[in-house]
This record gives structure tokens, C-alpha cells and sequence, in this order.
């Protein structure tokens, strides 16, 4: 197992208008054999039969297992955990507007202080090319959606609509 102190300061403006700071997280890798096996179980990418990462996140231990993706999407699998042996582990959903959840985020920005995070996806293949979310992890590990907006410019730069409410980001 290796473990890696990951700090990156990263101030964006975010979607939501103010000024946000990202993320110093405590991640380990791990050993395909050091996976739990209840985690892997959970994994629906083909993610397990590669390195995993953990680390402490939202009152539990979050895994990440890395799924096929392309040149613009880094994706993974999300399973949180109670403890590092893989308790009570179950796969992250992640509502989406209009649509069932999904079972990988793609480009993820953690936010440990406010248990939150982030995904930016582009697929220039669709009509909404790029969108981005932010989700909020409470209680045992439930993604609650908070903000998504999208764009049919796949550059980011113009056209971007907000789906999500206001009431949601509280």
C-alpha cells in the first residue's frame, strides 16, 4: 500500500457564485489484494481489477476504482464504506436531473470540509456536450445533487444553463 498526502489548492469561482478551495486529502493506494472484497463487489466498471484509492471522506472511507473512460473523462467508481475493512460498503449513486443516477462521476474535485463533490463531463458525441455537478455526501454515504448545470459548448465558454434550484443547494 502506498499513501499519498495530496494538497491542492485549487480557488475557482464555482457555479454557485462564490469562491471555493479545494482539496487536501489524506489518499492511499491500494494492491488489487488489499481491496476488500465487499468494496470490489460493489464496483460495476471494471475498476477492481486495477489499483484502488481510499481515503477518509463524509464520516466514512470513500474507494476509488478507476472505470473505462476517454482523452476528456477520468472516470470512477465511488463505494463508501464505514471503516477501511470495507463495513457496510455500497456503491455511490449520484441523482442526475431528468434522469436515473449515475454509477461514476467523471473529473472529480473533492471538498472534504463541506463533504462535497465535483464532476465535470464532456461528450462531444451528445448534444449537451459538457456538464458539471456538485453533490453533497450525508449520512452513510447518500449523494444529495445540489447544483448541475450543462452546456452545448463543449469548450465551457458560453451557454450554460442551471438545472438545479436553489432550494437544492441549501
Amino acid at each position: 500500500m502506498k499513501r499519498f498526502l495530496i494538497a491542492v489548492m485549487l480557488v475557482a469561482s464555482s457555479g454557485l457564485g462564490a469562491q471555493v478551495q479545494a482539496q487536501v486529502s489524506d489518499v492511499q493506494s491500494l494492491d488489487k489484494q488489499d481491496v476488500p472484497r465487499a468494496v470490489a463487489e460493489q464496483v460495476t466498471c471494471d475498476g477492481p481489477d486495477i489499483d484502488m484509492m481510499r481515503r477518509a471522506f463524509a464520516g466514512g472511507i470513500v474507494f476509488t476504482a478507476r472505470c473505462p473512460g476517454n482523452n476528456a473523462n477520468y472516470i470512477q467508481s465511488l463505494v463508501y464504506a464505514t471503516d477501511a475493512q470495507g463495513t457496510k460498503a455500497r456503491l455511490l449513486m449520484f441523482p442526475r436531473p431528468g434522469g436515473d443516477p449515475a454509477d461514476s462521476v467523471s473529473n472529480i474535485r473533492w471538498f472534504p470540509d463541506t463533504h462535497e463533490v465535483t464532476e465535470l463531463f464532456v461528450d462531444q458525441e451528445s448534444k449537451i456536450c459538457r456538464t458539471e455537478g456538485r453533490w453533497r455526501i450525508e449520512a452513510e454515504g447518500q449523494p444529495k445533487l445540489i447544483f448541475w448545470r450543462q452546456t452545448r459548448d463543449c469548450d465551457g465558454k458560453k451557454g450554460w444553463r442551471i438545472v438545479t434550484d436553489k432550494r437544492a443547494r441549501r
